[in-house]
């Protein structure tokens, strides 16, 4: 009986202190990572462009203003090339790969709503502004063209699944459900140019999250 007593009195413990990393003045730091692909299509002359691969990284901290919900920062880096598959080394000027590194920052709001003491689904809104240096490679005589930086502002609209595989770590699957891009081409240049994307699973993401 001693025993059985002891045994729930650790798991109510274990139990409160799960629910206790959502409640209001805790902090939270987080990571998530995602692939990317993706394929330019021109419909006028009916090609497409090579595909393009890379990752993304989205370091975050987070303060709880109230119970389950969180205001922080966010950070972005991330790195994407592409090939021509149909490259000739015998034609001059012709595209032979390109590579783009990207970095940046913003802010997000984020919203638990908890179905179990361990499962719970999230929904966030952020916006970051970021910079993109792309580098284009090409046959004689253009050789290696790197383009100048590119600002890129983006909100989106987050829809995510955490499950707390301890007190204090959380794993989580999220994706973007609107996405919303304006980017500077080049900066200062007056030229822009905006993308609005809605769905599921854009940009999805796998990530930890740590409860202090």
């Amino acid at each position: 009986m001693r025993k059985l007593f002891i045994l729930l009195l650790i798991i109510g413990l274990v139990s409160v202190e799960a629910i206790a990393q959502m409640q209001q003045g805790t902090w939270m730091v987080e990571g998530s990572a995602g692939l990317t692909r993706s394929r330019i299509i021109f419909p006028d002359i009916e090609e497409k462009s090579s595909p393009s691969s890379g990752y993304t990284l989205h370091p975050k901290a987070g303060f709880f203003l109230s119970d389950n919900l969180a205001v922080g920062i966010s950070g972005l880096f991330g790195s994407s090339w592409s090939k021509n598959k149909g490259y000739d080394s015998n034609i001059p000027g012709d595209f032979k790969r390109g590579t783009m590194l990207s970095y940046g920052g913003g802010v997000f709001l984020r919203k638990y709503a908890q179905i179990s003491e361990s499962l719970s689904f999230f929904a966030e809104v952020g916006s970051e502004f970021s910079w993109r240096k792309q580098k284009d490679y090409y046959n004689e005589p253009i050789g290696k063209r790197a383009d100048l930086r590119r600002r890129t502002f983006s909100a989106q609209a987050i829809l995510g699944l955490q499950y707390l595989i301890s007190p204090k770590l959380g794993v989580h699957l999220q994706t973007n459900l609107i996405q919303y891009q304006n980017a500077q081409l080049p900066p200062n240049s007056g030229n822009s140019r905006s993308e609005l994307r809605a769905g599921f699973l854009i940009d999805p993401r796998f990530g930890l999250t740590i409860f202090l």
